[in-house]
């Protein structure tokens, strides 16, 4: 684990992050910001998981997320996009709209 930039508002740590999550008192971030390999068919250098895998994979992950994060606090999660012409196919109000976070949370 080591600290990869740090500000007097926050700081990034690069490392493994669910190793550093378990340092972290519960409810105590404001703010968690991540870019996960996604579940591919194909397997890639970077360490990706199979797509039927990848929710188990991800379950861990989850849990910490919650477990960290504050009440008040944000989480965003880029796992790759699509894009079909002429059809919105990211948009993050959309998504709030369709996942209660409670829902989201207990199965994991």
């Amino acid at each position: 684990m080591s600290l990869f930039y740090k500000t007097k508002g926050g700081q990034i740590v690069l490392g493994d992050s669910l190793e550093y999550m378990t340092s972290l008192k519960d409810e105590s971030v404001d703010l968690i910001v991540t870019s996960p390999p996604f579940g591919l068919v194909r397997k890639k250098d970077y360490g990706n998981v199979e797509s039927d895998e990848y929710v188990g994979w991800f379950k861990p992950f989850g849990r910490a997320f919650r477990r960290v994060l504050k009440p008040s606090g944000s989480l965003v999660i880029d796992i790759g996009g699509a894009w079909i012409p002429v059809r919105r196919t990211r948009c993050a109000a959309r998504l709030q709209r369709q996942a209660n976070w409670g829902v989201l949370t207990n199965a994991m």
